[in-house]
């Protein structure tokens, strides 16, 4: 396994396809907290809606969608009308425990100049 990693060219150890299926409210808790998760949607359906309730925002979720966010601290859902497919990327703490990799860093932002 150790081998392979070093030819990882994603900082994402997990990636998951999910095909028609609506997506309640959730948390990811395998997910860490201070990775973001991307979101992808493709397909032909109307009336998509992303909820991220404990931000308070609802997000027009059309076909090539893309949103990020901590799916740990998030709580997020999917609904939409029609063939929907949610492509996501994602970092579990376990593969980096298996093989003695630290833990990123809470992601920060900075002014620019």
């Amino acid at each position: 396994m150790c081998t392979c990693l070093q030819f990882w060219a994603s900082v994402f150890n997990c990636a998951a396809v999910i095909c028609n299926r609506q997506c309640p409210l959730h948390r990811d808790p395998r997910s860490t907290p201070e990775g973001f998760d991307i979101m992808t949607s493709v397909g032909h359906y109307c009336d998509g809606l992303m909820t991220l309730s404990n931000l308070s925002i609802q997000l027009q979720y059309k076909s090539s969608a893309v949103v990020s966010c901590s799916g740990h601290i998030v709580r997020h859902g999917i609904t939409y009308t029609g063939d929907h497919i949610v492509w996501t990327w994602f970092i579990h703490d376990s593969l980096h425990n298996f093989v003695g990799t630290p833990r990123s860093s809470y992601t920060t932002y900075m002014d620019v100049d």
